[in-house]
């Protein structure tokens, strides 16, 4: 014991300053943390299993950098559902406002049923591995499923072996970490030996319910070994190293420091640097000699902030040696706290929720939540499921499928810790490397930040073909409000209209013009569904549900039958007269005045029989010069330049008027002189203001040069249907068996913490239960639950 001391001492008094390759990697890693940061996106829907005919609501929170506060990058967020054949069933664009987003998905009563996976991502995050976006199996039964005879399908077993720190090295004691997966894609528990080439038994290991462990051996020169499983699956363990380097590490729930122990057999290995690193920001960066081959650190866990760490042993040129990922566990995290007015409520009754949400010192935080409540009878919660704490600490940082991720932050499970740690030993790390930071010079990312939708394309000669460089090409949209925009085409052709704010389908304008003014033009879209590929594993599906899930899908049923039977049968009303007059759109602008002169068009056949909205203007306003025909018009007012041209007092180019009917026109107002004073600079030629028919569609009328087509905007967001039983309605006499009672997206706590939500029951005695998430202004992940009942009094 006292030679074991002494040399541990001289171990630990042997780490020297930061050396060239350290700072090197460490000024890797902020640079590219600096030029690239991260982005993640989290769903919370409101609940984990539908049937055809549902809606899935949901809610994004997208976040940036290494602390994972709400981004200030992306505004869009792409979410996808992806049918059981790995195709894509359904999209939608949601527009981030306030760093989070709002959505919903109605099944179709087709959709086939089976696993299906929510991806989300943004733009941004499409220059890294498809690993990085967010990934979340849903269930989706049908109302007229069949319950099938289930096949009895051969057991097979997948089961792997992964050495602590990446390799066995002869004569060296290492941990060795394996993993097994059954039929379904689950986690399943074995037990079993490791023998080596004589049959002779080297160790017994079991695995924990998820189907991993660990168990130690010291492989030995011209032995081989190999697993034996459940006496029946055979599987080689990983080859042995004649020389190589082992990498141990002890991270314990209740102590300070995480140790760290280094083995070589190398004989030329005369130091070692190590490099602890969280989200790409190195916390621990040292170099030590190991003359006697071993080495023992002690790093402060108070060095890193909450979440994975990954360790690395490199040489002395940065190439890695031995790596390990560990989980750094604050303990303590920011609570949120749901308290109901009352434990039990009747049906129907109003129900009100406090919010209360507080730091790790009781300090109050001002937090962005969403909320689900649904009926226990039907949805339960699962305490070991994903959450947008489990996500953003673990699950966004490691590759594939993690089974009940919830399970490693459920303090209910005591073996949670070792379980984690076996996670770690077993599932691929990603996101930052050494090779990375190593690099300084990496390639332009291909994928952009967006704040808005892209259109993409190139204009042509309309006769052959043949590109136009330095072309103009005008945007314009009318949806949510009229927009236009203008881009120049490069010198093949192309061109790119960025930050396009559209919804659902919008109808978009393009209108094109050479350098030279001419129309003979033509474009070719670009603007192709861009589904990434997808690497995620889809679980297999078992279509015999349990009696859980028939009741489920039984009570879905009802809920539509109701739904379909109330919304069908009509209401009779008595006999109304209604007398009214029609109120007159009142002439000219609301925004700007009457202006100069203000005329109405709808109804005077002389301006509406004219060819060109200009046309109107000819002759008939003093001080106006109108000229031209066909596409080109010019005109001025006092004979100054061209003035400024609004249409429902949206600027926009004059040529988009060649694109508007003149029967789409209510009126036209005219600023001149002092009159156009109040639109600054911009009014110095004077402003002419047209006013479109309400419901007319300006882009009717085909025009040379233009092209005209729809683009998927992005979703409008719908309200979830909550009944109200305060007064009376007719409505009410609807039975209500909500399986979701309540779902509410925009959960918002003040200054001290606090929110306040109310709605109704349903008709139903059941037990309920919700679930709170959310993020802090800080970047904290929140996460809450609570129960209630409802009883007939």
């Amino acid at each position: 014991m006292k030679k074991i001391f002494v040399f541990l001492t001289l171990a630990l008094v042997s780490f020297s300053p930061s050396e060239d390759v350290l700072e090197k990697i460490v000024a890797g890693f902020k640079k590219y943390l600096q030029e690239f940061p991260q982005e993640k996106v989290y769903l919370h829907t409101d609940r984990p299993y539908y049937t055809n005919g549902d809606t899935i609501w949901l809610k994004a929170y997208p976040t940036g950098g290494t602390f994972h506060e709400p981004s200030q990058l992306s505004n869009i967020v792409y979410v996808e559902l992806i049918n059981p054949d790995g195709k894509l069933a359904k999209q939608i664009k949601l527009l981030a406002t306030n760093s989070s987003a709002t959505g919903y998905m109605v099944l179709p009563d087709s959709i086939a049923l089976g696993n299906y996976l929510l991806r989300a991502y943004t733009n941004w995050m499409k220059n890294n591995n498809e690993d990085y976006f967010f990934h979340c199996m849903i269930k989706i039964w049908s109302k007229s499923f069949a319950i099938s005879h289930a096949v009895v399908q051969e057991k097979k077993l997948d089961i792997q072996f992964f050495p602590e720190g990446g390799d066995l090295v002869n004569g060296l004691t290492s941990e060795v970490a394996f993993k097994a997966i059954g039929n379904n894609g689950l986690g399943q528990e074995v037990k079993g030996k490791i023998v080596d080439e004589t049959n002779a038994t080297v160790c017994e290991f079991k695995s924990n319910l998820l189907g991993m462990g660990t168990f130690y051996i010291t492989p030995r020169k011209e032995k081989s070994y190999r697993a034996i499983i459940d006496n029946m699956v055979d599987v080689n363990l990983p080859s042995t190293k004649e020389y190589g380097i082992t990498l141990s590490v002890k991270n314990q729930p209740n102590t300070k420091s995480v140790t760290v122990r280094i083995q070589t057999t190398m004989p030329d290995l005369k130091t070692i640097y190590i490099i602890a690193q969280t989200r790409g920001i190195v916390c621990y960066s040292a170099s030590t000699k190991i003359p006697a081959g071993i080495a023992l650190v002690k790093i402060p866990k108070s060095v890193f902030p909450e979440g994975l760490a990954q360790i690395t042993l490199t040489d002395q040129e940065g190439n890695p040696l031995a790596e390990r990922l560990i989980f750094i566990d604050a303990n303590k995290r920011p609570t949120i706290k749901i308290t109901p007015d009352k434990p039990v409520y009747s049906p129907r009754e109003l129900i009100t929720l406090h919010v209360q949400a507080t730091d790790t010192s009781g300090v109050p935080l001002i937090a962005n939540l969403s909320l689900a409540v649904c009926d226990n009878r039907y949805v339960l919660t699962d305490n070991n499921r994903e959450t947008i704490n489990s996500y953003l600490l673990l699950s966004s940082e490691l590759r594939g499928y993690i089974e009940s991720p919830g399970y490693y932050f459920n303090p209910t499970n005591i073996d949670r810790y070792e379980a984690l740690d076996n996670l770690l030993l077993t599932q691929g790390w990603r996101r930052f490397t050494i090779k990375k930071a190593l690099e300084l010079q990496w390639a332009q990312q291909q994928y952009a930040v967006e704040h808005g939708l892209t259109i993409t394309g190139k204009m042509v000669d309309k006769h052959n073909n043949k590109p136009i460089a330095n072309g103009k090409v005008t945007y314009m949209c009318a949806s949510p409000i009229f927009e236009t925009k203008i881009a120049q085409t490069n010198a093949t052709g192309d061109f790119e209209i960025n930050q396009v704010i559209c919804y659902d389908s919008a109808k978009i304008f393009l209108q094109g013009e050479t350098k030279k003014g001419g129309k003979w033009t033509k474009f070719i879209l670009n603007n192709k569904p861009d589904f990434p590929a997808l690497h995620f594993p889809l679980l297999p599906f078992s279509d015999t549900p349990t009696d859980f899930e028939k009741s489920f899908v039984a009570q879905s049923i009802e809920q539509k039958k109701i739904h379909y039977e109330f919304g069908q049968k009509p209401i009779l009303l008595k006999e109304v007269v209604v007398q009214a007059k029609k109120e007159e759109r009142e002439k000219g602008s609301k925004i700007y005045g009457r202006g100069s002169a203000s005329t109405k068009v709808a109804g005077n056949i002389a301006l509406e029989t004219t060819v060109h909205p200009l046309q109107m203007l000819q002759g008939r306003e003093a001080g106006v010069s109108v000229s031209g025909a066909g596409q080109n018009w010019k005109v001025s007012i006092r004979g100054g330049g061209t003035p400024l041209i609004l249409i429902d007092d949206m600027p926009v180019p004059i040529e988009t008027l060649s694109s508007i009917s003149v029967r789409d026109i209510e009126s036209y107002t005219i600023w001149k002189g002092p009159n156009a004073s109040i639109f600054g600079s911009r009014g110095i030629n004077g402003v002419i203001g047209f006013y479109i028919k309400k419901g007319a569609d300006i882009f009717e009328r085909p025009t040379e040069g233009i092209y005209i087509f729809n683009v998927q905007g992005f979703q409008t967001e719908r309200e979830f249907y909550a009944p109200k039983y305060e007064v009376q309605r007719p409505s009410n006499s609807k039975p209500d068996k909500r399986i979701t009672l309540f779902w509410e997206p925009h959960v918002t706590t003040d200054s001290t913490g606090h929110a306040v939500i109310s709605f109704y029951n349903h008709d139903e005695e059941t037990k309920a239960s919700g679930v709170i998430e959310g993020i802090s202004l800080k970047g904290e992940p929140l996460v809450g639950t609570f129960d209630y009942e409802i009883k007939k009094k």
